[in-house]
């Protein structure tokens, strides 16, 4: 009864790490995104930063609109300085098939001031990689 006991303890810590490991490499992998994101957009590089977007998100908006959008964005509330994600979990939005989809919700500190970002990336089922499948930028600057 003992070794069982200790057998079914053991179990269920290997399951926490690999359901932990998991969860901390797709942190991770969003992260390598978020990153090449911010970075082009601080350079100014608007077609590397479309590069990040999935092809089903420019079924709601043009790239060209959304350069422009991002352009936008960068001209009113300045470069990227740095984000903190507030939260980041599963989304429920499953809009590119089958694969991981992930919420990420961020603040954003820009140069000259703050937003805050609400990122749905995905990832198809055989990649590594997040693509932005949704993407909301809320600032009050913007609004001016």
């Amino acid at each position: 009864m003992f070794c069982r006991r200790q057998l079914l303890v053991a179990g269920l810590a290997l399951a926490l790490c690999v359901a932990g490991c998991t969860k901390n490499e797709d942190r991770l992998a969003a992260e390598h995104l978020l990153d090449h994101h911010f970075d082009a957009l601080r350079r100014r590089a608007f077609d590397s930063a479309l590069s990040d977007y999935d092809k089903h998100f420019f079924s709601e908006v043009t790239r060209p609109d959304w350069q422009s959008a991002l352009t936008s964005v960068v001209d009113k509330l300045g470069t990227p300085r740095g984000y903190d994600i507030d939260t980041f979990g599963m989304a429920f939005k499953k809009v590119a098939g089958p694969g991981k989809y992930l919420r990420l919700l961020c603040t954003v500190t820009y140069s000259k001031h703050t937003a805050v970002e609400i990122f749905y990336v995905f990832r198809k089922e055989g990649s590594s990689k997040f693509k932005i499948v949704g993407h909301q930028i809320d600032s009050d600057a913007l609004a001016k």
